[in-house]
């Protein structure tokens, strides 16, 4: 399966909310960043996992969609717009790694990020 193929399995279970689906697209060491202070997210599967169930896939009209996507080896970049997160829908830029199959690590830019000082992030 190709890296996009693996990508749009994960956004295939985030719409059904199906927090085990989800999680199973990704590494058991997975590493979740917010962009751009690189600020580590989550980390690992089980984290992932109870972070999605518990803080995301309960929201009201959760959906994401992709409106565009590159991919280049083992890296697919998506723009993605998410319904669901805040009143109005959110656009961000999703980075994946997908490494033997499962999503390694992902970088998520979203609108009005600044960057910090590391003192502050």
């Amino acid at each position: 399966m190709s890296p996009a193929e693996i990508v749009d399995q994960q956004l295939d279970a985030y719409n059904a909310r199906d927090a085990s689906r989800f999680a199973s697209t990704y590494a058991e060491d997975v590493h979740v960043f917010l962009m751009p202070n690189l600020k580590l997210a989550v980390r690992g599967r089980p984290a992932l996992q109870a972070h999605y169930s518990t803080n995301v896939f309960s929201r009201e009209g959760l959906r994401a969609e992709v409106l565009s996507r590159m991919a280049v080896g083992n890296k697919v970049v998506d723009h993605e717009r998410t319904h669901g997160l805040a009143p109005n829908p959110v656009e961000s830029i999703v980075i994946y790694e997908v490494v033997d199959g499962l999503i390694q690590a992902v970088w998520f830019y979203w609108p009005n990020a600044r960057f910090l000082p590391a003192s502050e992030a």
